[in-house]
C-alpha cells in the first residue's frame, strides 16, 4: 500500500499518543511548547524527504525523513525519576513505532536512527531527539 507524506506523519503522531505522550503543538517543537503541555510531550518535525527511486513499471519507493523529539521537565526535587521517565517514554515511543500491524509497518519499512540528547532551558529540560525515516511506495494516482 502506499503512503503520502501525509498519511506516513500521521501515522507517527498517532503510534506516539498511543505511547502516551502529549503532542506538541507549536511548528517548531517542544522547546516552545506551552508549559501545561511541556512535560511528557513530544513533536514529529519534517526531516527531508528523499527522491523517489523507481522499483519497477509504474512503481516509485519514498523515503519521509522525520525527526521525533521527546521532551521532559527536569526538577531537582524528583531526583533522577524524571530521567527514568524519559528513559521509559523513549522506550516506550520506539517500542510503538516499530509496533506489528501498524500503518507504519505495513505499509512501509521504519528506520530509526541514534538518539541525541540536549538540556535546553539550563537544564531545566531533557530533549531526545531521533531521525525517523518512513520508505514506501508512492502514490501515483492522480
Amino acid at each position: 500500500m502506499a503512503l503520502t507524506f501525509d498519511d506516513a506523519l500521521t501515522a507517527l503522531i498517532a503510534r506516539l499518543n498511543a505511547a502516551g505522550l502529549n503532542q506538541a503543538r507549536s511548528p517548531l517543537g517542544v522547546r516552545n511548547e506551552s508549559a501545561p503541555r511541556i512535560d511528557r510531550s513530544f513533536a514529529v518535525l519534517l526531516n527531508g524527504i528523499d527522491p523517489p527511486d523507481m522499483r519497477g513499471r509504474d512503481r516509485y519507493r519514498a523515503g519521509y525523513r522525520f525527526t521525533v523529539e521527546l521532551c521532559h521537565v527536569l526538577k531537582p526535587t524528583d531526583g533522577l525519576e524524571a530521567t527514568d521517565q524519559a528513559c521509559k517514554d523513549w522506550q516506550s515511543a520506539i517500542k510503538y513505532i516499530a509496533a506489528k500491524g501498524t500503518t507504519l509497518t505495513q505499509s512501509g519499512s521504519i528506520d530509526i536512527g541514534s538518539t541525541a540528547y540536549s538540556y535546553p532551558g539550563g537544564g531545566a529540560f531533557v530533549v531526545a531527539s531521533f531521525p525517523v525515516t518512513v520508505s514506501c511506495d508512492l502514490p501515483l494516482a492522480i
